[in-house]
């Protein structure tokens, strides 16, 4: 009696994870249909609290996307910190864009470690079935949840880097990503 009722919960648990997963994986709304600010400082106290992440294209390199951790902003330049706490900073004259980055990198990292923990847990059940076949079954259980996991992220919709400000009478040259 007792190993049936404990079955029962563990494929209740089975069938409710995933669900889960899946229902809390939406993202927020996307900001992409904001208008943009007609000015940089407006753009930046509007939009985008200190510490925030952006990514900035300057007028020297309109090719090239600079990651900028928002750390202070006067009406005359932007201050960020970099790697290794290096300070770099744009003159609002020499900033032609403002993209606010999606959310790409944050579901790559879920992905993999959802990926990394799902081998664990197969491996676990292979060794762990010879020895204990109940602890094999409850790795398998969490490879189970592990896979779902995995393909509840990947299912979640995309939230696309969105233009935050443009410099009035230019053209961006970098592609947005989905």
């Amino acid at each position: 009696m007792r190993c049936r009722t404990l079955c029962r919960l563990l494929t209740l648990t089975a069938l409710t994870l995933p669900t889960m997963v899946i229902a809390f994986a939406q993202p927020t709304p996307s900001a992409s249909g904001k208008v943009l600010a007609s000015s940089l400082v407006d753009s930046l106290h509007y939009d985008q609290p200190p510490g925030g992440k952006l990514l900035i294209v300057t007028l020297a390199q309109p090719n090239h996307r600079q990651n900028c951790a928002v750390r202070s902003l006067t009406a005359t330049e932007l201050m960020c910190k970099g790697p290794f706490d290096r300070t770099r900073i744009y003159k609002s004259s020499d900033i032609a864009a403002l993209i606010v980055p999606g959310d790409l990198d944050f579901k790559i990292r879920f992905v993999l470690a959802f990926n990394a923990a799902l081998g664990a847990s197969i491996w676990g059940t292979v060794v762990l079935a010879a020895t204990c076949p109940g602890c094999a079954a409850a790795t398998g259980i969490a490879a189970l949840f592990f896979f779902c996991g995995s393909g509840a992220v990947l299912i979640g919709d995309d939230v696309p880097d969105s233009l935050l400000y443009l410099v009035p009478g230019e053209t961006l040259r970098v592609k947005l990503r989905y």
